[in-house]
């Protein structure tokens, strides 16, 4: 002996399954063939290689601003760097307000951006500080190449990783 519940939801099963067999039917072609699946859009790439650079460039920008005002501009550092980056970007400031040096002018930059995946990218730059100093040092007078890990944590992506080399490497 059946019971009802177990007769109605036996045939709901029933009436689900036979709908999802249906459904790849009903979306096919005139000749048979299944409908084309749209293309990626590649703007969602240009967008995450536009907010990337904002981010590089961004790290950039708070670094020069804190050098000139001699402080340590972490809140604004903070927003586009993290780890090892953050933490090489705030000591040179440390290293500069330190040491009392006086510093003017700005470095020009060169990045290209390269989205890995999801969460992470590359920035490669060709950085030419000869007419900005951080540090005690003299600027350097060739360029250095910049190599930057950033990744998206979610709401925004920061540099992460930060490797400066010597002058003339560009």
């Amino acid at each position: 002996m059946r019971s009802m519940v177990s007769t109605a939801s036996r045939g709901a099963v029933a009436a689900g399954c036979l709908t999802a067999l249906l459904l790849p039917t009903a979306c096919a072609t005139a000749d048979g063939d299944a409908p084309a699946v749209p293309e990626p859009s590649s703007a969602a790439a240009t967008d995450d290689e536009a907010a990337a650079l904002a981010a590089y460039t961004g790290m950039w920008e708070a670094v020069v601003t804190a050098s000139h005002d001699g402080t340590d501009g972490s809140a604004e550092l903070e927003r586009h760097a993290v780890d090892g980056a953050l933490a090489l970007m705030t000591q040179a400031l440390e290293d500069a307000r330190r040491t009392g040096s006086d510093v003017s002018g700005e470095p020009v930059l060169s990045p290209e951006v390269v989205i890995e995946s999801s969460d992470t990218a590359q920035v490669t730059d060709c950085l030419d500080d000869s007419s900005w100093r951080l540090s005690a040092q003299s600027a350097s007078a060739e360029p250095r190449r910049v190599d930057a890990g950033l990744v998206h944590d979610g709401l925004a992506w920061r540099v992460s990783d930060l490797r400066i080399w010597e002058p003339g490497t560009c």
